[in-house]
């Protein structure tokens, strides 16, 4: 017995272009153009805009972006979002990542946290886990997503609620839980990433003391504990 791809999973004929390879390119572009700013410059700006644009026009509507690599729409919206900011964007001065805070900050859960399920990258429509719990995944990159956007400079509350999330839960050996898969391709294809449950909390964890506690008087950081 055969699988047959073309059945089984979504969109593989054609090779589309997506969020996060797009926004991945302008990193990498810009890092480069840092450390080499004479070489190529003009073809590396032009590609760089071109991507910033590609990048803005497959916005959805409600702000989000359609994640292919990972479920779902916080991780497409979390690439979205870098990529832009790295292209020189800012919730000043770009509409399309004031909608992506809109877009995170309403799918945000009473607890402080995200949780999505991979019926998101099914159905292509937000779908909370069932029971509406938390995900460290979903929830890191949620809250790297509202950090490189500026969220901490107009109102930190809703990244302290999910740091207070990832670090509660915590184990006592310093991991985090495996939860739902979190890794996805082709629509319906879902893959488990076991170490993605460590990284990206200790990822948003990290910008998180860096770059929204720095900030902080010694009072502040009192009231945020």
């Amino acid at each position: 017995m055969f699988l047959n791809p073309s059945e089984t999973f979504g969109d593989i004929m054609i090779d589309h272009p997506v969020a996060e390879c797009t926004s991945a390119v302008i990193q990498a572009l810009v890092s480069f153009r840092k450390d080499y700013p004479g070489h190529r410059r003009e073809e590396i700006d032009k590609c760089i805009h071109k991507a910033d644009g590609f990048i803005q026009s497959i916005q959805r509507s409600d702000g989000s972006w359609y994640g292919s690599w990972g479920v779902c729409f916080t991780h497409g919206t979390w690439y979205a979002v870098r990529g832009l900011v790295a292209a020189g964007r800012t919730f000043k001065n770009c509409p399309a990542i004031r909608k992506a805070c809109d877009f995170l900050l309403s799918k945000e859960l009473p607890s402080g946290g995200w949780g999505e399920s991979y019926l998101s990258c099914r159905d292509k429509v937000y779908t909370e886990l069932e029971g509406r719990h938390p995900h460290v995944v979903n929830t890191s990159w949620a809250m790297l997503a509202l950090i490189d956007a500026g969220q901490a400079e107009r109102d930190p509350a809703p990244v302290h609620r999910a740091a207070k999330v990832l670090i509660n839960l915590q184990s006592e050996d310093g991991e985090f839980p495996q939860q739902e898969i979190i890794g996805v391709f082709a629509r319906n294809c879902t893959i488990t990433y076991s170490q993605y449950r460590n990284i990206f909390p200790m990822w948003a964890l990290g910008e998180y003391r860096c770059q929204v506690l720095r900030t902080r008087s010694p009072e502040e950081h009192g009231n945020a504990s």
